[in-house]
């Protein structure tokens, strides 16, 4: 996924009704589905979102994010959208008509309703487009429909709109919204404060009255081209020296740069966060096979098993490094010709090999 993708929409779209509110996690699925369609494409097709994509987009983690993940694609499966047609009539349409995710690819398939088809394709005039690097970082749902708005109205810097139809087009559609003052303290205040924090505008609003009853709501938009969200892709130039430096240390084997590189790249995709220290513990395993084993080629196993790890990791699995060596060592490298003068371990040698990987396991179980 390119953070860097324009999300571009048809108008009507942007101020399509929600009668059945997108939540903030549920809009940034459809708006990364949205920045995958390209300009020459006259259908749609089914929109890939890899499992790693989707676990940093939502802010998934652990073990639970595999049924997260389909929770949240069925709930947005049922969702359903109200966009008014010109001639005064309108259409009740869902956002997404399918979710699929393939096993042993560690992909997640959407496809869009057809009847999105006039909103999102070939889009000539009527439109508005931003980058979706510009919404990745909003935690509230109001604040990103808040965001399109404001995109749509910038070039005219103004946008004047009565309170009700406000309501419906950001979805604080609660009874608790009916009274205004809940509605600007909890939806309107709070969701400008963080279009302003995080994306390329600018908002400011003021209230219209009619006696002391506010009818309508007008805000001043500004553009702040300096504030454009652009994501940097890492090169693969770009080395983590701090993490080489400290893993060199700690290895009781050389370390090679473009070894490095191709298992750092895995670990942060299926380890997020914890990838650091996760490598840590797989070259500590390392270590302790070497002084254990004939190991001709320790960096060649670290690569293999990190690649392994993002086999299962693909397939739905928990890669994590942990409980047993046999989780991590393949059959192929234990039963390796050992040297003439190394004998075989007996009993009591590997019990003592288990209460060491059990050592280093407890080291690193709080990370």
């Amino acid at each position: 996924m390119d953070s860097n993708y324009l999300v571009a929409q048809g108008n009507e779209l942007i101020e399509a009704r929600q009668k059945e509110p997108l939540t903030a996690r549920e809009q940034k699925i459809v708006l990364t589905m949205v920045s995958m369609i390209q300009p020459e494409d006259h259908d749609f097709k089914d929109y890939e979102i890899s499992i790693s994509d989707f676990t940093e987009m939502l802010g998934l983690a652990g073990r639970e994010k595999y049924t997260e993940i389909k929770e949240i694609t069925k709930t947005l499966v049922g969702k359903v959208i109200e966009i008014p047609r010109k001639n005064g009539g309108w259409l009740l349409t869902h956002w997404v008509s399918s979710a699929e995710y393939v096993d042993g690819e560690g992909v997640i398939k959407l496809s869009f309703s057809p009847k999105l088809k006039p909103y999102l394709l070939q889009l000539k005039r009527a439109y508005t487009s931003y980058r979706l690097s510009n919404i990745l970082s909003i935690k509230s749902a109001y604040a990103i429909r808040l965001y399109e708005l404001m995109k749509k109205w910038q070039h005219v810097g103004t946008w004047e709109i009565p309170v009700e139809s406000l309501r419906e087009k950001l979805g604080a559609i609660t009874k608790t919204y009916s009274l205004y003052g809940n509605l600007k303290n909890r939806v309107i205040v709070p969701s400008v404060k963080e279009v302003n924090e995080k994306t390329d505008v600018h908002v400011e609003f003021k209230e219209i009255r009619k006696g002391r009853k506010v009818v309508k709501i007008e805000f001043k938009i500004k553009h702040c081209k300096e504030k454009e969200i652009k994501i940097k892709k890492p090169s693969d130039s770009e080395l983590n020296q701090e993490l080489f430096d400290e893993l060199t240390d700690l290895a009781n084997f050389k370390l090679s740069l473009k070894g490095f590189k191709r298992v750092e790249n895995i670990a942060k995709k299926i380890y997020q966060e914890n990838y650091m220290a996760q490598l840590k513990l797989l070259v500590e395993i390392i270590n302790l096979r070497i002084k254990q084993t004939n190991v001709e080629n320790p960096m060649g196993l670290m690569i293999y098993i990190i690649e392994d790890k993002e086999e299962l990791f693909n397939k739905g699995y928990d890669p994590r490094i942990e409980q047993t060596s046999k989780e991590v060592i393949p059959d192929w490298f234990k039963n390796r010709k050992k040297p003439n003068n190394q004998p075989e371990l007996t009993q009591e040698e590997l019990e003592k090999e288990r209460e060491e990987i059990a050592e280093i396991l407890a080291k690193f179980k709080s990370n």
